[in-house]
Order: C-alpha cells, then sequence, then structure tokens
C-alpha cells in the first residue's frame, strides 16, 4: 500500500471517493459543496491517499492556515474528510494514514492540529483531545423586533458583496488569515444562504447561515459590530433560516447583547485538538506553561468539568466555516 497527496489527474476521481464515503445517501450539496477551500484542486498537497492495487482504500484532506491568537500567529492544520472503503474498515488503515499526515504536519512545521468528530472516542486513541471553547446562542423564543435602525435594511449577501464583507471579517481579533480567494468560496458556497445589514452604500453587518448539509440551523458565520450583527440574524431567525448562532471565542461581545433580548446560550469545546509540535507554540512572558506540553489543553484551555472556562497559554477563535 502507498501513503501520498493525490496528483492533479486523479482529483476528480478521489474527490467523488471522499463524497461516497461522506455522504452514503443522496444529499442537496456534495463534499466538495460544502468544503469548498480544503477540497479545492488548489488543496493537491493537502489531499491525501492509502492506495493499494485495488484502487482507494482510504483518504483525507488537510487545510493548513495561520490564526491569529492572543500570542500572535499560529499554524493550525485542519482535518477532514476522513474515510475508508467500507471493505477495509476496521483494520487500522485511517489511524495508519492520519499518523503519515501528521509526521508530515511536524516536519513542516505546523504545531496544532483540529478536527471534528461524532466519534471522539476513536480520535482520543490518535491523541487528540477536546479543547478550546465557543459558545452556542439559542435565539428561539428572544424578543429580536426592532433591531434594525432606522434608514437601514437586510437584503441577501451578493457575490459583489465579497470585498466588503471579507474587510468586516479581517475585524474579528481572534480568526482563520484566509487566504486570497478563500472568502469566494465559502460565501458562495452552495446551500448557504447569506444577508447583509446596509445603510446607504455601506454594509454594516453579515450573515450566513447553513453550510450545505454539514451545519444545518446555524449561522455559521457573522461580523459587524455585536447589536448591528444581531440585527442580520434576527432577519434570518424570522426567516427560517437559522435558530442558533455559533460564537467563538474573541466575539463574546455579542453574548450580552443576545442575551438581553432574552437568548440563551451554552458554551461548548470547540473542537478535538492535537499538538504536533509543542516546541513552536507561543509562550506567555510568564515562562513556561503549567501543564503538559503534549496537552492541547495547557495551551489553548478547556472547559473544566464545573462548566467553567479554564484559560490556556493563549486563545484562539474557529469560525463555522473554516471547521474543516
Amino acid at each position: 500500500m502507498s501513503i501520498r497527496p493525490v496528483t492533479l489527474a486523479e482529483y476528480e476521481d478521489f474527490v467523488a471517493f471522499l463524497n461516497a464515503g461522506m455522504r452514503p445517501e443522496i444529499t442537496a450539496t456534495r463534499a466538495e459543496d460544502d468544503f469548498p477551500v480544503i477540497l479545492s484542486r488548489d488543496n493537491l498537497e493537502g489531499l491525501w491517499c492509502l492506495q493499494d492495487d485495488t484502487g482507494w482504500v482510504a483518504g483525507l484532506s488537510v487545510l493548513t492556515r495561520e490564526f491569529t491568537t492572543t500570542l500572535g500567529p499560529v499554524k493550525v492544520a485542519g482535518i477532514g474528510s476522513v474515510v475508508t472503503r467500507p471493505d477495509m474498515r476496521g483494520k487500522g488503515l485511517s489511524k495508519q494514514l492520519q499518523t503519515r499526515v501528521m509526521g508530515e504536519l511536524a516536519g513542516q512545521r505546523v504545531p496544532l492540529a483540529v478536527l471534528w468528530t461524532d466519534q471522539p472516542a476513536v480520535y482520543a486513541g490518535r491523541g487528540f483531545k477536546e479543547a478550546g471553547w465557543e459558545y452556542h446562542i439559542d435565539l428561539t423564543g428572544a424578543r429580536l423586533a426592532g433591531l434594525v435602525p432606522p434608514g437601514a435594511e437586510v437584503r441577501p449577501f451578493l457575490p459583489s458583496d465579497v470585498t466588503v464583507v471579507s474587510m468586516i471579517y479581517d475585524s474579528h481579533p481572534l480568526r482563520t488569515l484566509r487566504q486570497s480567494g478563500d472568502n469566494s468560496k465559502l460565501y458562495t458556497m452552495p446551500g448557504t444562504s447569506g444577508l447583509v445589514l446596509t445603510k446607504g452604500r455601506d454594509v454594516l453587518a453579515y450573515a450566513f447561515c447553513g453550510k450545505g448539509d454539514d451545519f444545518p440551523d446555524y449561522v455559521t458565520e457573522w461580523g459587524g459590530e455585536a447589536e448591528p450583527a444581531l440585527a442580520v440574524m434576527a432577519a434570518a431567525h424570522e426567516q427560517g433560516l437559522a435558530s442558533r448562532i455559533l460564537v467563538p471565542a474573541g466575539r463574546e461581545d455579542i453574548l450580552k447583547v443576545a442575551s438581553r433580548r432574552g437568548a440563551g446560550h451554552e458554551l461548548i469545546s470547540s473542537g478535538l485538538w492535537s499538538v504536533i509540535r509543542p516546541d513552536l507554540l507561543p509562550v506567555p512572558q510568564a515562562g513556561a506553561p503549567k501543564g503538559r506540553p503534549d496537552d492541547p489543553t495547557t495551551w489553548i484551555g478547556r472547559i473544566g468539568d464545573d462548566g467553567k472556562i479554564q484559560p490556556g497559554c493563549f486563545q484562539l477563535g474557529v469560525w463555522g466555516f473554516d471547521s474543516v
């Protein structure tokens, strides 16, 4: 068996293999629709396969981007689309593939990896652990009338809005440093509905709902000051597009505004994290971190058993569009 990145000539067949494993039933969108950056031809070096003489056996995708943190930028590898052919499952092949990819990432000086799964026990054995945190706001039953400022209106997002919406996204203190073209792919992906709050020619805030079949009933990304942003999300709720809001670390200001309107919220982990190169992670001026350097909670914190945040050395935030 060989483990390697796929070639351009293999791209279409490989993505079809991933889609079949991730979408065994017919859905409105394909995997490459819901993950247009990580499964793009532009990310060939991040599309990895395990192959034998019968064809594709296992595959996964990985996308590396810098994230802003409270101690400066940190490279993070997002791992997704982990698929094993049905007749080859239970043989540890995806673990073998993932181990190889993690080794490659270590050589590329990537210190952290993150993934999302409904089978955390499987990945716990591969060094991944719940860490970080985010809030999920529930708009059900909240008092949302009258939030749109006088003279402003909420309208559908247009492709021509990409530049200004990207500028608003860049105002988030904790975010992925997306590369050129990322936002255009994310903001126009099939199965996603976008709204913007405008006043005259100015775009004040925005919200994107859903992520194809991957993130239903959620505002997965939003931007702008807290009150205008909530006005857009209230319109999304009224239109039946979403009833919950993802709030990454760094934008907790929206919690106070939403709670005044009667919205509830819960605190959950921001994903499963693994430390690949602890020597490359930022250390605060106070000195070496207290805790195991190979434990992601040492660095980015966790939610304690009491339901309260236990901070780490630094904070980062993962927006829904970047949860590959």
